[in-house]
Protein backbone atom coordinates (compact mmCIF):
# COMPACT_ATOMS: atom_id res chain seq x y z
CA UNK A 1 0.00 0.00 0.00
CA UNK A 2 2.84 2.43 1.12
CA UNK A 3 4.27 2.24 -2.48
CA UNK A 4 1.11 2.61 -4.74
CA UNK A 5 1.35 5.89 -5.81
CA UNK A 6 4.88 5.38 -7.33
CA UNK A 7 3.93 2.09 -8.34
CA UNK A 8 0.77 3.88 -10.51
CA UNK A 9 3.14 5.98 -11.99
CA UNK A 10 5.65 3.96 -13.06
CA UNK A 11 2.77 1.72 -15.06
CA UNK A 12 1.00 4.10 -16.22
CA UNK A 13 4.04 5.78 -18.21
CA UNK A 14 4.85 2.64 -19.75
CA UNK A 15 2.09 1.99 -20.80
CA UNK A 16 1.02 5.07 -22.98
CA UNK A 17 2.02 4.02 -26.22
CA UNK A 18 -0.65 1.44 -26.24
CA UNK A 19 -3.59 3.84 -26.29
CA UNK A 20 -1.99 6.66 -27.82
CA UNK A 21 -2.93 6.40 -31.87
CA UNK A 22 -4.91 3.81 -33.89
CA UNK A 23 -4.87 3.77 -37.60
CA UNK A 24 -8.47 3.37 -39.69
CA UNK A 25 -10.05 3.81 -42.52
CA UNK A 26 -12.71 7.17 -43.40
CA UNK A 27 -15.98 5.85 -42.67
CA UNK A 28 -18.14 5.53 -39.61
CA UNK A 29 -17.74 1.58 -39.53
CA UNK A 30 -14.67 -0.17 -41.84
CA UNK A 31 -15.07 -3.22 -43.61
CA UNK A 32 -14.13 -4.89 -40.79
CA UNK A 33 -16.18 -3.94 -38.56
CA UNK A 34 -14.82 -1.25 -36.61
CA UNK A 35 -16.55 1.16 -34.69
CA UNK A 36 -13.95 4.35 -34.21
CA UNK A 37 -14.43 6.22 -30.49
CA UNK A 38 -12.13 9.38 -30.21
CA UNK A 39 -10.41 11.15 -27.67
CA UNK A 40 -8.45 14.15 -26.72
CA UNK A 41 -6.54 14.54 -23.60
CA UNK A 42 -3.42 15.57 -21.98
CA UNK A 43 -1.62 12.82 -23.11
CA UNK A 44 1.58 14.83 -22.17
CA UNK A 45 1.37 16.01 -18.89
CA UNK A 46 -0.76 14.37 -16.30
CA UNK A 47 -0.92 11.09 -15.60
CA UNK A 48 -4.71 11.52 -15.00
CA UNK A 49 -5.90 11.36 -18.95
CA UNK A 50 -3.36 8.22 -19.76
CA UNK A 51 -5.00 6.10 -16.98
CA UNK A 52 -8.55 7.02 -18.01
CA UNK A 53 -7.86 5.92 -21.61
CA UNK A 54 -5.92 2.62 -20.24
CA UNK A 55 -9.34 1.67 -17.90
CA UNK A 56 -11.49 2.47 -21.42
CA UNK A 57 -9.12 0.21 -23.21
CA UNK A 58 -9.37 -2.54 -20.79
CA UNK A 59 -12.80 -2.85 -21.12
CA UNK A 60 -13.15 -2.22 -24.61
CA UNK A 61 -11.04 -5.27 -25.38
CA UNK A 62 -12.79 -7.00 -22.85
CA UNK A 63 -15.79 -6.22 -25.31
CA UNK A 64 -13.89 -7.29 -27.93
CA UNK A 65 -12.93 -10.51 -27.25
CA UNK A 66 -16.52 -11.54 -26.56
CA UNK A 67 -17.29 -10.88 -30.08
CA UNK A 68 -17.45 -6.98 -29.57
CA UNK A 69 -20.73 -4.50 -29.64
CA UNK A 70 -23.37 -5.97 -31.85
CA UNK A 71 -20.46 -7.71 -34.34
CA UNK A 72 -18.26 -4.59 -34.02
CA UNK A 73 -15.30 -3.95 -32.85
CA UNK A 74 -14.76 -0.85 -30.94
CA UNK A 75 -11.33 0.84 -31.64
CA UNK A 76 -9.96 4.21 -29.17
CA UNK A 77 -8.06 6.82 -30.92
CA UNK A 78 -6.72 8.78 -28.67
CA UNK A 79 -4.61 12.19 -29.28
CA UNK A 80 -2.89 14.49 -27.02
CA UNK A 81 -3.81 18.29 -26.89
CA UNK A 82 -1.39 19.40 -23.57
CA UNK A 83 -4.32 21.07 -22.17
CA UNK A 84 -4.38 23.55 -24.97
CA UNK A 85 -8.28 24.26 -25.94
CA UNK A 86 -7.17 25.41 -29.36
CA UNK A 87 -5.27 21.67 -29.60
CA UNK A 88 -8.45 20.66 -28.46
CA UNK A 89 -10.64 21.67 -31.33
CA UNK A 90 -8.00 20.88 -33.69
CA UNK A 91 -8.25 17.18 -32.38
CA UNK A 92 -11.67 16.76 -32.40
CA UNK A 93 -12.29 18.34 -36.05
CA UNK A 94 -9.63 15.75 -37.05
CA UNK A 95 -11.39 12.96 -34.86
CA UNK A 96 -14.55 13.97 -36.31
CA UNK A 97 -13.34 14.67 -40.83
CA UNK A 98 -10.33 12.41 -40.89
CA UNK A 99 -10.67 9.43 -38.36
CA UNK A 100 -14.58 9.28 -38.99
CA UNK A 101 -16.20 8.45 -35.13
CA UNK A 102 -18.80 7.30 -34.21
CA UNK A 103 -18.69 9.45 -31.28
CA UNK A 104 -16.39 11.28 -28.78
CA UNK A 105 -15.31 10.19 -25.05
CA UNK A 106 -13.08 10.86 -22.27
CA UNK A 107 -12.47 14.79 -22.64
CA UNK A 108 -10.52 16.16 -19.68
CA UNK A 109 -10.61 20.05 -18.24
CA UNK A 110 -13.50 22.29 -18.23
CA UNK A 111 -12.07 24.81 -20.72
CA UNK A 112 -11.12 21.97 -23.51
CA UNK A 113 -14.97 21.00 -23.43
CA UNK A 114 -16.51 24.25 -23.31
CA UNK A 115 -14.59 25.12 -26.65
CA UNK A 116 -15.64 21.98 -28.09
CA UNK A 117 -19.65 21.78 -27.58
CA UNK A 118 -20.47 24.22 -30.48
CA UNK A 119 -18.24 21.91 -33.03
CA UNK A 120 -20.11 18.54 -31.78
CA UNK A 121 -23.31 20.40 -31.68
CA UNK A 122 -22.76 21.87 -35.41
CA UNK A 123 -21.24 18.43 -36.27
CA UNK A 124 -24.04 16.15 -34.46
CA UNK A 125 -21.40 14.09 -32.82
CA UNK A 126 -21.85 12.82 -28.92
CA UNK A 127 -19.55 13.60 -26.44
CA UNK A 128 -19.41 10.69 -23.54
CA UNK A 129 -18.03 10.75 -19.93
CA UNK A 130 -16.05 13.93 -19.88
CA UNK A 131 -14.05 14.18 -16.95
CA UNK A 132 -15.14 17.41 -15.91
CA UNK A 133 -17.83 18.24 -13.22
CA UNK A 134 -18.81 21.40 -14.21
CA UNK A 135 -22.47 23.16 -14.16
CA UNK A 136 -21.30 25.24 -17.35
CA UNK A 137 -21.32 22.09 -19.69
CA UNK A 138 -24.46 20.35 -18.42
CA UNK A 139 -28.48 20.87 -19.06
CA UNK A 140 -29.59 22.31 -22.26
CA UNK A 141 -27.27 24.40 -23.02
CA UNK A 142 -24.81 21.26 -23.73
CA UNK A 143 -26.45 19.02 -25.90
CA UNK A 144 -24.78 16.35 -27.42
CA UNK A 145 -22.61 16.37 -24.18
CA UNK A 146 -23.26 12.85 -21.90
CA UNK A 147 -21.83 12.91 -18.57
CA UNK A 148 -21.06 9.79 -16.40
CA UNK A 149 -19.50 11.69 -13.10
CA UNK A 150 -21.66 13.44 -10.65
CA UNK A 151 -21.34 17.53 -11.25
CA UNK A 152 -18.69 19.84 -8.62
CA UNK A 153 -21.67 21.32 -7.10
CA UNK A 154 -23.20 17.67 -6.42
CA UNK A 155 -19.76 16.83 -4.51
CA UNK A 156 -19.61 20.31 -3.21
CA UNK A 157 -22.92 19.77 -1.09
CA UNK A 158 -21.85 16.01 0.01
CA UNK A 159 -18.81 17.81 1.33
CA UNK A 160 -21.30 20.47 3.12
CA UNK A 161 -23.66 17.59 4.48
CA UNK A 162 -20.78 15.45 5.55
CA UNK A 163 -19.10 18.16 7.58
CA UNK A 164 -22.55 19.09 9.06
CA UNK A 165 -22.90 15.59 10.04
CA UNK A 166 -19.88 15.88 12.11
CA UNK A 167 -21.31 19.22 13.60
CA UNK A 168 -18.52 21.43 11.78
CA UNK A 169 -20.30 24.64 10.87
CA UNK A 170 -17.34 26.74 10.65
CA UNK A 171 -16.24 26.43 7.06
CA UNK A 172 -13.94 28.79 4.98
CA UNK A 173 -13.82 28.42 1.10
CA UNK A 174 -10.62 28.86 -1.14
CA UNK A 175 -11.96 29.03 -5.49
CA UNK A 176 -10.03 29.63 -8.64
CA UNK A 177 -10.61 32.25 -10.52
CA UNK A 178 -12.57 30.57 -12.92
CA UNK A 179 -15.93 28.67 -14.19
CA UNK A 180 -14.33 25.45 -12.32
CA UNK A 181 -13.55 27.31 -9.24
CA UNK A 182 -16.72 29.64 -9.43
CA UNK A 183 -19.22 26.43 -10.18
CA UNK A 184 -17.71 24.71 -7.29
CA UNK A 185 -18.03 27.91 -4.76
CA UNK A 186 -21.78 28.44 -6.14
CA UNK A 187 -22.32 24.45 -4.73
CA UNK A 188 -20.59 25.11 -1.22
CA UNK A 189 -22.56 28.56 -0.42
CA UNK A 190 -25.96 27.01 -1.88
CA UNK A 191 -25.30 23.90 0.68
CA UNK A 192 -24.30 25.96 3.28
CA UNK A 193 -27.55 28.06 2.82
CA UNK A 194 -29.58 25.66 3.01
CA UNK A 195 -28.47 24.11 6.58
CA UNK A 196 -28.75 28.21 7.34
CA UNK A 197 -25.11 28.41 6.96
CA UNK A 198 -22.61 30.75 5.60
CA UNK A 199 -19.07 30.54 4.81
CA UNK A 200 -16.97 32.10 7.57
CA UNK A 201 -14.95 33.63 4.54
CA UNK A 202 -14.31 33.35 0.82
CA UNK A 203 -11.11 33.89 -0.97
CA UNK A 204 -9.62 33.28 -4.56
CA UNK A 205 -6.80 33.15 -6.31
CA UNK A 206 -5.62 33.89 -9.73
CA UNK A 207 -4.43 30.91 -11.31
CA UNK A 208 -2.02 32.62 -13.99
CA UNK A 209 0.05 33.65 -11.01
CA UNK A 210 -0.48 31.24 -7.93
CA UNK A 211 -0.16 33.69 -5.51
CA UNK A 212 -2.01 31.60 -2.25
CA UNK A 213 -0.95 34.24 0.29
CA UNK A 214 -3.45 36.65 0.39
CA UNK A 215 -6.08 34.02 0.09
CA UNK A 216 -4.34 32.34 3.12
CA UNK A 217 -3.74 35.51 5.35
CA UNK A 218 -7.96 35.97 4.73
CA UNK A 219 -8.96 32.64 5.45
CA UNK A 220 -6.61 31.95 8.43
CA UNK A 221 -8.16 35.20 10.05
CA UNK A 222 -11.56 33.91 10.05
CA UNK A 223 -10.40 30.63 12.23
CA UNK A 224 -12.47 28.34 10.43
CA UNK A 225 -12.89 24.57 11.28
CA UNK A 226 -12.34 23.78 7.53
CA UNK A 227 -11.10 25.13 4.56
CA UNK A 228 -12.81 23.62 1.42
CA UNK A 229 -10.96 24.16 -1.65
CA UNK A 230 -11.74 24.17 -5.59
CA UNK A 231 -8.54 24.49 -6.76
CA UNK A 232 -5.73 23.07 -9.57
CA UNK A 233 -3.87 19.77 -7.81
CA UNK A 234 -0.48 21.81 -7.68
CA UNK A 235 -2.57 24.94 -5.81
CA UNK A 236 -4.73 22.84 -3.58
CA UNK A 237 -1.35 20.97 -2.19
CA UNK A 238 0.94 24.34 -2.33
CA UNK A 239 -1.59 25.79 -0.09
CA UNK A 240 -2.25 23.11 2.47
CA UNK A 241 1.49 23.17 2.98
CA UNK A 242 2.03 26.44 3.21
CA UNK A 243 -0.81 26.28 6.31
CA UNK A 244 0.56 23.53 7.76
CA UNK A 245 4.11 24.82 8.03
CA UNK A 246 2.82 27.84 9.52
CA UNK A 247 0.70 25.38 12.36
CA UNK A 248 -2.45 26.36 11.66
CA UNK A 249 -5.15 24.45 13.08
CA UNK A 250 -7.22 24.00 10.42
CA UNK A 251 -8.70 20.43 8.03
CA UNK A 252 -8.68 20.56 4.58
CA UNK A 253 -11.71 19.11 1.82
CA UNK A 254 -11.27 19.10 -1.65
CA UNK A 255 -12.60 17.70 -4.83
CA UNK A 256 -12.31 15.03 -6.94
CA UNK A 257 -10.17 16.66 -9.55
CA UNK A 258 -7.28 16.47 -6.87
CA UNK A 259 -7.15 12.71 -7.35
CA UNK A 260 -4.30 12.64 -9.39
CA UNK A 261 -0.61 11.58 -8.81
CA UNK A 262 0.48 15.01 -9.07
CA UNK A 263 -1.28 16.24 -5.81
CA UNK A 264 -0.26 13.48 -3.58
CA UNK A 265 3.54 13.55 -5.10
CA UNK A 266 3.24 17.77 -4.40
CA UNK A 267 1.55 17.25 -1.05
CA UNK A 268 3.71 14.48 0.26
CA UNK A 269 3.38 14.09 4.37
CA UNK A 270 1.46 17.08 4.67
CA UNK A 271 -1.70 15.97 3.12
CA UNK A 272 -2.46 13.38 5.72
CA UNK A 273 -6.21 13.95 7.06
CA UNK A 274 -7.08 16.08 3.90
CA UNK A 275 -10.30 15.00 2.76
CA UNK A 276 -11.33 14.40 -1.22
CA UNK A 277 -14.21 13.40 -2.38
CA UNK A 278 -14.82 10.99 -5.22
CA UNK A 279 -17.55 10.22 -7.85
CA UNK A 280 -16.40 6.40 -8.92
CA UNK A 281 -16.29 3.89 -6.16
CA UNK A 282 -13.23 3.42 -4.27
CA UNK A 283 -11.04 1.04 -6.88
CA UNK A 284 -9.02 -0.64 -3.93
CA UNK A 285 -12.15 -3.05 -2.63
CA UNK A 286 -14.39 -5.09 -4.70
CA UNK A 287 -17.02 -4.62 -2.63
CA UNK A 288 -18.50 -2.97 -6.05
CA UNK A 289 -19.33 -4.41 -8.99
CA UNK A 290 -17.74 -2.62 -11.09
CA UNK A 291 -14.39 -2.30 -8.89
CA UNK A 292 -14.63 -6.32 -8.75
CA UNK A 293 -15.16 -6.68 -12.63
CA UNK A 294 -12.78 -4.21 -13.47
CA UNK A 295 -9.95 -5.74 -10.49
CA UNK A 296 -10.97 -9.08 -12.81
CA UNK A 297 -9.54 -7.63 -15.72
CA UNK A 298 -6.25 -6.07 -14.83
CA UNK A 299 -4.42 -9.36 -15.36
CA UNK A 300 -5.98 -9.51 -19.04
CA UNK A 301 -4.83 -6.67 -20.26
CA UNK A 302 -2.13 -5.84 -23.25
CA UNK A 303 -0.57 -3.57 -20.84
CA UNK A 304 -0.50 -2.84 -17.36
CA UNK A 305 -3.50 -0.44 -16.56
CA UNK A 306 -3.01 1.48 -13.11
CA UNK A 307 -5.33 0.62 -10.42
CA UNK A 308 -6.66 4.09 -9.62
CA UNK A 309 -9.72 6.39 -9.54
CA UNK A 310 -8.94 7.77 -12.96
CA UNK A 311 -8.79 4.19 -14.69
CA UNK A 312 -11.69 3.02 -13.03
CA UNK A 313 -14.00 5.94 -14.13
CA UNK A 314 -11.97 5.04 -17.56
CA UNK A 315 -13.67 1.67 -17.23
CA UNK A 316 -16.91 2.66 -16.04
CA UNK A 317 -17.31 5.24 -18.88
CA UNK A 318 -16.32 2.86 -21.61
CA UNK A 319 -19.04 0.83 -20.16
CA UNK A 320 -21.64 3.34 -20.45
CA UNK A 321 -20.51 3.31 -24.17
CA UNK A 322 -20.49 -0.14 -25.18
CA UNK A 323 -24.59 0.46 -23.32
CA UNK A 324 -24.99 3.23 -25.57
CA UNK A 325 -23.65 1.32 -28.90
CA UNK A 326 -25.44 -1.46 -28.48
CA UNK A 327 -28.93 0.18 -28.28
CA UNK A 328 -28.21 2.11 -31.28
CA UNK A 329 -28.43 -1.11 -33.14
CA UNK A 330 -26.35 -3.26 -35.72
CA UNK A 331 -25.65 -0.54 -38.12
CA UNK A 332 -24.45 2.90 -35.48
CA UNK A 333 -24.68 5.72 -37.00
CA UNK A 334 -24.04 9.21 -34.73
CA UNK A 335 -27.74 10.48 -34.96
CA UNK A 336 -29.04 6.74 -33.58
CA UNK A 337 -26.49 6.73 -30.95
CA UNK A 338 -27.64 10.37 -29.89
CA UNK A 339 -31.28 9.06 -30.20
CA UNK A 340 -30.04 5.96 -27.99
CA UNK A 341 -28.73 8.36 -25.06
CA UNK A 342 -31.36 10.38 -25.38
CA UNK A 343 -33.76 7.63 -24.75
CA UNK A 344 -31.39 5.26 -22.27
CA UNK A 345 -33.63 4.43 -18.96
CA UNK A 346 -32.31 4.31 -15.55
CA UNK A 347 -29.01 2.17 -15.99
CA UNK A 348 -26.49 0.39 -12.99
CA UNK A 349 -23.06 0.13 -14.18
CA UNK A 350 -22.09 -1.74 -11.30
CA UNK A 351 -22.43 0.62 -8.35
CA UNK A 352 -23.18 3.82 -10.21
CA UNK A 353 -26.19 4.77 -12.11
CA UNK A 354 -27.26 7.04 -15.49
CA UNK A 355 -30.75 7.54 -16.46
CA UNK A 356 -30.71 10.37 -19.43
CA UNK A 357 -33.93 9.54 -20.56
CA UNK A 358 -35.55 10.74 -16.95
CA UNK A 359 -33.73 13.95 -16.58
CA UNK A 360 -33.43 14.34 -20.16
CA UNK A 361 -30.23 16.55 -20.15
CA UNK A 362 -27.69 13.83 -20.43
CA UNK A 363 -27.19 14.22 -16.75
CA UNK A 364 -24.83 12.13 -14.85
CA UNK A 365 -24.54 9.94 -11.85
CA UNK A 366 -25.06 11.46 -8.25
CA UNK A 367 -22.98 9.61 -6.85
CA UNK A 368 -19.97 10.94 -4.52
CA UNK A 369 -17.86 9.23 -1.95
CA UNK A 370 -15.61 10.52 0.79
CA UNK A 371 -12.02 9.24 1.18
CA UNK A 372 -9.22 10.60 3.10
CA UNK A 373 -4.97 11.22 2.06
CA UNK A 374 -4.02 8.45 5.12
CA UNK A 375 -0.41 8.56 6.83
CA UNK A 376 1.44 6.15 3.99
CA UNK A 377 0.28 9.29 1.49
CA UNK A 378 -2.31 6.83 -0.10
CA UNK A 379 -6.11 7.19 -0.09
CA UNK A 380 -8.13 5.63 2.52
CA UNK A 381 -12.00 4.91 2.74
Amino acid sequence: MSNRVSWIRKLCLAAVPAVAFVSVSASIADEAGTLRIGQSGEFSGQGVAKENALGAQLYFDSVNKRGGVNGKQIALISLDDARDSERTIANTKKLINEHKVLALFGYRSTPSVEAVVPLIQAEGVPLIAPFTGAQSIRGPKAKMVYHLRASYQTEAMRIVEHLASSSIKKIAILYQEDSFGEDALAGFQASLKARGLQPVAVASYDRKTMDLKPAAAKLVKAEPQVIAMACTPKACAQFVRMLKKDNVGVSFVTLSNTTTDEFLKAIDKEGRGVIISQVVPYPWNPISPVVKEFQQLLPTAKEPVPLSYASLEGFVAAKLMVEAIRRAGREPTRANLVAALDSLPEIDLGGMTVDYKKNGTGDGSRFVDITMIGKDGTIIH
